[in-house]
């Protein structure tokens, strides 16, 4: 797949040799063992993943953030089981054929292997602080490890259970790791630096380094191995690279904060996930065009898995809820969480219009007086302007009923909460809590206040 090169020379700390390799090579199972829980030394960085079983009936999610992860039953659209004793869980991935998975940790500094039959831990692998992204090998005979801690990628033989090898000479590769289609290569995102590092999975060596990234975080690989894409959140688009000559060859501008860019199974489309937007851009492969913008998320990052087919995709939001993406039409068509809390919305004051009505967070809600009853007639870029309120589980406030807040189905497939059949908006101005710029707009935008509804 790549032209002959030749190999830069890498120098390698003598210290690293021996500390650090000697007790990853060497290390054995911990099952059994409890590692005793520390801060972390990179609990300030965050990411979430999941994971999809092969046969597309289980998922598995985790924040970093949170010392658990969650069991979702995809066909019951339900949480099935939670699992607790995490630092910073990292990434997530199934092996054997879907009947056990692996769950990485950067502050336990360990791989746990968990039989997908009940859930229950069967190994533990050290690896060292710094676990970050993982990634299997097709032949599912390898598990490579991105160190955060060491610059350095660990080779973990699966069938052994045992690292056996570390590749070295990488800049803070944290999430970001995959493999080519036919396993003879290895891509590392190092976030020092901006740079993804080829590695020959059989000489173990970097054979390229490909640079001119902005905050690079996600990437996706095509299966004849030619193109990379790489999600640039410093300055929001996705870089189409030619890996063959390290070339950016296109550069797609996309929402703000883009961290995903996940290829479909037919290497078709591209979905880049804006973490700042809440929303995903469709692009197709061919002409490099962003399709379709898609709503409703909440900060979505790099966690994002197809289905076999491609028909389906699966989104993991921030509070750990899996949002199902028709890829056809482009709209969540179901959330997969569990039992959702209560909403609480806040009663905010103002000199200029008294009492009103915002989001559990302090951002102002408003209603459209050319609305007809349970029905948007806020749509295409009208919507840009004032994107859509939606929660569910709402409690009732002082003076509230909550049997007076339902949820409509909008034209985009997209949810929406109404309060006695007007429907609710936020509005894209609107930058802090308590802001309130988007009343009176064209005097047919308001805030959203009680006694309005009592006239």
């Amino acid at each position: 797949m790549f032209k002959r090169m030749k190999l830069k020379s890498i120098w390698i700390i003598p210290l690293l040799f021996v500390v650090f390799i000697p007790n990853v090579i060497g290390a054995s199972s911990t099952k059994g063992k409890s590692p005793v829980l520390g801060t972390g030394f990179d609990t300030h960085i965050n990411n979430n993943s999941l994971a999809v079983s092969p046969d597309e009936q289980i998922a598995i999610v985790s924040d970093s953030r949170e010392q658990s992860i969650l069991v979702y039953d995809l066909a019951k659209g339900k949480l099935r089981k939670k699992i607790d004793g995490f630092g910073s869980p990292r990434n997530i991935v199934f092996i054997d054929d879907g009947t056990e998975f692996v769950v990485s940790d950067s502050t336990l500094g360990t791989l746990r292997f968990y039989s997908i039959k009940n859930f229950t831990l069967k190994d533990e692998v050290v690896i060292g602080p710094g676990a970050f992204g993982t990634a299997v090998s097709p032949d599912g005979k390898t598990l490579y490890v991105n160190n955060q801690a060491h610059n350095s990628v660990t080779v973990v033989d699966l069938e052994k259970r045992k690292p056996i090898a570390v590749i070295t000479g990488f800049a803070q590769p944290r999430q970001g790791i995959k493999v080519s289609s036919d396993g003879k290569y290895i891509f590392v995102t190092n976030f020092q630096g901006d740079k993804v590092s080829i590695v020959d999975a059989t000489t173990k060596k970097i054979i390229r380094e490909i640079s001119g990234f902005s905050s690079i975080r996600g990437i996706s690989i095509t299966a004849d191995g030619r193109t990379l894409y790489a999600a640039n959140s410093g300055r929001n688009s996705i870089s189409a690279v030619d890996t063959l000559d390290g070339n950016i060859k296109g550069e797609i501008k996309v929402g703000r904060e883009p961290y995903g860019a996940a290829l479909s199974p037919d290497d078709k489309l591209l979905f880049a996930s804006n973490k700042a937007d809440n929303t995903i851009d469709v692009i197709n492969v061919a002409d490099h065009r962003v399709v379709k913008t898609i709503g409703g998320f909440k900060e979505p990052r790099q966690a994002i898995v197809f289905s076999h087919d491609g028909d389906q995709a699966y989104v993991l939001n921030r509070d750990l809820s899996i949002a199902r993406v028709d890829v056809k039409t482009y709209t969540i068509t179901d959330i997969i969480q569990d039992k959702p809390k209560k909403y609480k919305l806040k009663i905010l004051e103002s000199d200029s219009v008294g009492k009103y009505v915002a989001d559990q967070d302090g951002m102002t809600l408003y209603y459209f007086t050319k609305d007809d009853s349970s029905v948007s007639n806020c749509k295409g870029q009208c919507l840009e302007i004032w994107p859509s309120f939606h929660a569910d589980n709402i409690s009732s406030n002082k003076g509230f009923d909550k049997k007076d807040f339902k949820t409509i189905i909008r034209d985009d497939g997209q949810k929406q909460t109404t309060y006695k059949g007007h429907p609710l908006y936020y509005y894209a101005k609107d930058k802090h809590a308590g802001d309130i710029n988007g009343q009176g707009v064209n005097n047919v935008w308001y805030v959203f206040k009680k006694k309005i509804f009592e006239e």
